[in-house]
């Protein structure tokens, strides 16, 4: 059964439609977000000098985060 999503003469179907497309907002603003993450390399980090999995700009998670105000 097609669903006339335009013209909803039903409101629990309206309700149903608003309900799914506020969900998938949020679902693609989502991943928009996590498409702009940067990738990381396993490397040794330029802050501590441990090795990560996982670096970012040559920084690792704890010294991006410590040191967040020197990289804007």
């Amino acid at each position: 059964m097609e669903i006339d999503r335009e013209h909803c003469s039903d409101p629990i179907d309206a309700a149903d439609y608003f309900r799914e497309s506020v969900i998938d907002d949020h679902v693609k603003e989502a991943q928009r977000r996590a498409a702009e993450i940067p990738v990381g390399v396993a490397c040794e980090c330029d802050g501590c000098g441990e090795f990560s999995m996982r670096l970012v700009d040559s920084y690792c998670a704890p010294c991006r985060d410590k040191y967040a105000r020197f990289f804007k």
